[in-house]
């Protein structure tokens, strides 16, 4: 993560806001994950076996401490019934950042 903040900071002001926001986006994944694993009863040590991906992993993702590749962030919440869907935040809200979040499979 240091190199990806000292190259952020060497292209300028522009990828230093969109590092700020690409972090801030990986922070609400993972609390979105933790939620939502906790909502359904399932224990980090169970969605780990259900899904390949190592409990630490899963502890370190919704700690905030590491940004997952978004196969593996796609896969935990496979593991718990749960699908990924980009939609628009608010009507005309182009020049806005969307928001991706958890959604249960179907819905």
């Amino acid at each position: 993560m240091k190199g990806l903040e000292r190259r952020a900071r060497s292209g300028g002001s522009e990828h230093v806001r969109t590092l700020r926001a690409l972090r801030s986006h990986y922070r609400r994944m993972g609390q979105e994950l933790a939620e939502e694993r906790k909502k359904l009863g399932i224990s980090q040590e169970t969605l780990a076996k259900a899904t390949g991906v190592d409990q630490a992993e899963i502890s370190r993702i919704e700690g905030d401490l590491v940004d997952p590749r978004l196969g593996t962030y796609v896969k935990l919440l496979q593991g718990m019934g749960l699908g990924l869907r980009v939609e628009p935040l608010a009507k005309g809200a182009s020049s806005r950042p969307r928001q991706a979040g958890a959604r249960r499979a179907g819905s």
